[in-house]
């Protein structure tokens, strides 16, 4: 029976999928209509994944002004949210079915630092939305990932989780949290750390081994 009690909270973009590809076609798609703007790389969407959306629209367009980047960071994120619930993006092997026995023992929530409406447009291209029961962006509330991980705690009675993350700023955001990390191995910036799970497979006993030793 499920111990609504302990949760696994996860990020999203490499450690659940990679939308890498999508992102860059639905952001291009409007830059292209921009010619203030130029288009975005591969390399340059991947070094900012797993980032906040003002941090992303820092990094990628510093050549504009504040206010024309805000505008133009908003239309990115609508059209993108609307590209990934039509097309998608690369779901990790095992996803489904880690979710799923998970899902049989401990609360599920999805915590990224993504605009709003873009989980649920993951969830609603997979068919996800019966196992994952909580879910928070930096785009709700505007709020860092520390402090969207422990909102999701106290409005749901979470007395002990662990974040799944797999990047630095994941470990950070869980530590400033107080909740304990599981690294995904084989996610977008992996770094030294245990535990480590090195693919979709292993992190159920990763999660298991840290909820019962705390």
């Amino acid at each position: 029976m499920k111990n609504w009690k302990k949760a696994v909270l996860f990020d999203l973009d490499g450690t659940l999928w990679d939308s890498t590809a999508s992102v860059i076609l639905a952001w291009n798609e409007v830059l292209a209509r921009y010619p203030d703007t130029r288009p975005v790389s591969q390399e340059e969407m991947k070094r900012v994944m797993g980032f906040s959306m003002d941090q992303i629209g820092d990094k990628l367009f510093p050549y504009l002004p504040k206010a024309r980047r805000e505008a133009i960071l908003r239309a990115c994120e609508l059209h993108e949210n609307e590209y990934i619930r039509q097309h998608g993006g690369v779901l990790f092997e095992g996803v489904r079915p880690l979710l799923e026995k998970l899902h049989d023992q401990y609360g599920i929530g999805i915590v990224s630092n993504c605009q709003a409406g873009y989980i649920e447009a993951f969830l609603e291209h997979y068919g996800l939305q019966d196992v994952v029961d909580w879910m928070r962006s930096f785009g709700d509330f505007r709020k860092e990932k520390a402090e969207n991980i422990r909102d999701v705690m106290v409005e749901n009675g979470i007395e002990q989780a662990v974040y799944v993350g797999d990047i630095a700023n994941d470990f950070l955001s869980a530590r400033q949290a107080g909740v304990p990390f599981v690294l995904a191995g084989y996610g977008f910036a992996p770094f030294e750390y245990e535990p480590t799970a090195r693919t979709v497979a292993d992190i159920e006993a990763r999660v298991d081994e840290v909820l019962q030793a705390h």
